[in-house]
Formats: C-alpha cells, sequence, structure tokens
C-alpha cells in the first residue's frame, strides 16, 4: 500500500490541505480496484539526496555525504521536499529520520561549515517532526533554509530554528501552523461490498481506539482536545521560541504569501539560490566561551561536548572522537591564550575599520559641502575647486579621473 495513504489513513499530520485533499481521488482509485504503477523514481530520489558543494559559481564542486576528501569550509545542501513521512518513501521523498541523520553528519564533520536546507514541501505527519525541528534549532553548525515554493505546517516548524529562512519568489507560500486529523471512513464503502466489520476488545481495554471511534461517530472534541492540542500547543511554543518575533495572529493555520510572511516574522528575506547559498557561506560556528571551574587545582581530564567540534574546526585540529575528547587544565589554557590573541587581533582590524569608516565619513561631507557650493555658484567651478586637500589633490570624481588619464 502507498505508505503516504497508510499514514493518511491512521495518523493526525501536520500539513496544509491543499495537499491532502490532492490524495482523495488515489484513494477512491484504490477501492475501486485500480493499479497503479510504481514507475521509474530514480531520478525523484536523486533530487532529494543531500550532497556537499565546495566553493562558489562556476568553480564550486560536489561531493558526497560520505566522500573523504570534503573541502574545509563546505556547505551541506539538504533537500526537504514532497510530504514529510518519518521513514524514506519509496517514490522519492526522504522521511524525516534521513533528514536528522543529515544534520547530525553534517555536525559531526568539521569540514563542513554550514547547512543549505532546500525546501518545498507542505508538512507531513506529526511522528519524527519534532526531533528533527529540535536538531535543526540546536545544531552547532549554522543552517539556513532556502524555500522553492512552499513552507508549510510541518515543514516550518523544521526550519523555524534555522538562523536564517529565504524565500525564493513573492510567491512563496509559507504559514499553515497547526494541527489536523484527517479520517477517510472506508467502512461503508466497504460493507457495501459485503465485507463485515468485527471489532473485539480485551475486558480491561476500555479505554481503547475510544477517541478514534469518538471521531467516525461524530463527535471529535475528545481527540481534539486529548490529541490535536496537545500537538498543537508543543508546533506553536516551538515557533515562538524559534522566532521571537513572529506575529501571534500566525498561528491559526492560515498561509501567506513571502512579503506578508517577512512583516509577521515568518521569514527574513527573499532571494535567490546563489544568494542563499551565498548567505550559508558567510556564516560560520560561534566559539563559545569556556568557564572551567577547578576549585581542587587537580589535573583532571575534562569533557566538553557542545562546544568541541567548534574548537577543533577553528584551531585546525585533530577531528577524531567528535563527540566527546578529553581535556587537561593545561590544554585548556593554551586555547584561552589562543583564543586571547585572535581577540586582540579582532578589536585591533576592529579600530582599523572604525577609522576606515569615520575617514569615508568625513570625506563624503566634503564632498557633499562641494556640491552644495557647486550648485549655489551660478559660474562653472575651476577645476581644483573640484578636489579635496586632504586627499592629496587626488580627483574627487571617477570621471575625473579617467578624463586626466587621457588629457594629461
Amino acid at each position: 500500500m502507498n505508505p503516504i495513504l497508510t499514514e493518511i489513513l491512521s495518523s493526525a499530520w501536520l500539513i496544509s490541505k491543499e495537499r491532502s485533499n490532492a490524495y482523495a481521488s488515489i484513494i477512491l482509485s484504490m477501492l475501486r480496484g485500480e493499479s497503479f504503477s510504481s514507475g521509474d523514481h530514480s531520478l525523484a530520489r536523486e533530487r532529494n539526496r543531500a550532497y556537499i558543494i565546495s566553493g562558489v559559481g562556476d568553480q564550486s564542486q560536489k561531493f558526497g555525504f560520505t566522500d573523504s576528501n570534503i573541502p574545509e569550509g563546505s556547505i551541506a545542501i539538504i533537500p526537504i521536499r514532497s510530504e514529510i513521512l518519518k521513514y524514506d518513501q519509496p517514490c522519492g521523498p526522504r522521511g524525516s529520520q534521513s533528514i536528522l541523520n543529515d544534520v547530525k553528519s553534517a555536525n559531526q564533520n568539521p569540514n563542513i561549515k554550514s547547512i543549505l536546507l532546500v525546501v518545498d514541501s507542505p508538512g507531513g505527519q506529526v511522528t519524527g517532526t519534532d526531533l528533527l525541528a529540535e536538531a535543526v534549532k540546536n545544531s552547532e553548525t549554522p543552517i539556513v533554509a532556502f524555500i522553492e515554493g512552499m513552507a508549510a505546517s510541518a515543514t516550518y516548524w523544521i526550519i523555524s530554528g534555522a538562523s536564517k529562512i529565504i524565500a525564493s519568489s513573492d510567491l512563496d507560500r509559507i504559514g499553515s501552523i497547526g494541527t489536523m486529523l484527517m479520517v477517510e471512513d472506508l467502512q461503508p464503502a466497504l460493507e457495501a461490498q459485503g465485507v463485515k466489520f468485527h471489532e473485539v476488545y480485551a475486558s480491561l481495554s476500555v479505554d481503547k481506539n475510544a477517541d478514534l471511534n469518538q471521531v467516525l461517530d461524530g463527535n471529535y472534541e475528545p481527540y481534539q482536545k486529548n490529541v490535536l492540542d496537545v500537538i498543537n500547543s508543543k508546533f506553536l511554543s516551538s515557533v515562538k521560541t524559534n522566532r521571537t518575533t513572529v506575529d501571534d495572529s500566525t498561528m491559526t493555520g492560515k498561509m501567506y504569501f513571502a512579503p506578508e510572511a517577512i512583516a509577521l516574522g515568518l521569514i527574513d528575506e527573499i532571494g535567490s539560490m546563489e544568494y542563499a547559498i551565498t548567505v550559508a557561506a558567510a556564516l560560520s560556528p560561534v566559539i563559545a566561551e569556556l568557564s572551567i571551574q577547578n576549585e581542587t587545582k587537580n589535573s583532571q581530564p575534562m569533557k566538553i561536548n557542545n562546544t568541541w567540534k567548534a574548537i577543533q574546526g577553528f584551531f585546525k585540529m585533530d577531528p577524531a572522537n567528535l563527540e566527546a575528547q578529553e581535556l587537561t587544565t593545561e590544554r585548556v589554557q593554551q586555547l584561552n591564550d589562543e583564543l586571547g590573541n585572535v581577540t586582540t587581533r579582532n578589536q585591533e582590524l576592529e579600530t582599523l575599520l572604525g577609522d576606515e569608516k569615520q575617514s569615508h565619513a568625513d570625506t563624503k561631507a566634503a564632498l557633499v559641502a562641494l556640491q552644495k557650493e557647486d550648485a549655489a555658484n551660478p559660474i562653472v567651478a575651476a577645476k581644483d575647486a573640484d578636489k579635496i586637500e586632504s586627499i592629496a589633490d587626488e580627483p574627487v570624481y571617477a570621471h575625473d579621473k579617467i578624463a586626466d588619464e587621457f588629457c594629461s
């Protein structure tokens, strides 16, 4: 049986109904006994496989996740397309469990500096969504999400923890923050074909399937309260935590085009895939400050898990045993000294940058003053009046410089 249909008929979903309704005709056809050809899905599987890129533009190279020669500073591209199930679908889209493993693999590779999630999905089933969303939120490797059409419901939950969310077009649609259950009551149709149903429960199983049976009887409140509201509460809480500027009006399940989604705080901006890659390339892991208490003054080894990968990548250390490595107090002091040197250099560069900015501002102010003077003077100013003494007789305007080169 089609795995998507199996889940549609048996579980709660975080999905846009526009997509779920499309399966009604398939269900009807299956009830009529019509068969579906599986076809060749190799291309669909290839398009949904994660990969690594190094470099930008025409000079970029593509690598597999398991390649041993991934260059330093590479970006992991992880697609999230079509309906999201927990497990991989034979027709192409990968399950949330496989995507979660991709995120973990990227985090464990010190040569991968950032992750780009390429998204076009209406959402999916509840199971596994919260775990993948937490992995994105807590990723030590910075994550950018790029939307190529739709990021609805479960999909938005997953990407809400990304460092930045970029849509590809004004017509991309984002939202559908809500939870639903779609139940296809097939029993009447099957009974019309002569199928008889018998449900027998153990004597103590008085509550088994009670909520769902009440849904089939038309009483939706128990399932809504005991299941859907619980899931939805966690969904909304996660989004609000991940996107602190998001407007509360977005929490009702409505969909928004990209420009409105920006105004409501759901996404950050609109740009191309190339731009999203550039943004991802500009991000880098933050090296957390190490504050280690050692009141006993001994040299007992200490384990640091959360920041160790960032430290390794920053100081070009041995990437073996990434999950946890032992540090002595002496080694920690060495790292602190190196961090101090980097901090000092950064401060020097910031000072130089500040000086350059001030010089630029002074030059710009002088230029504006000259422009105002020229505008007030009906007589064409002499050549020397178009120059600023503080910059050693260099021409102020670009066209002056070109003219000087040809007319000297």
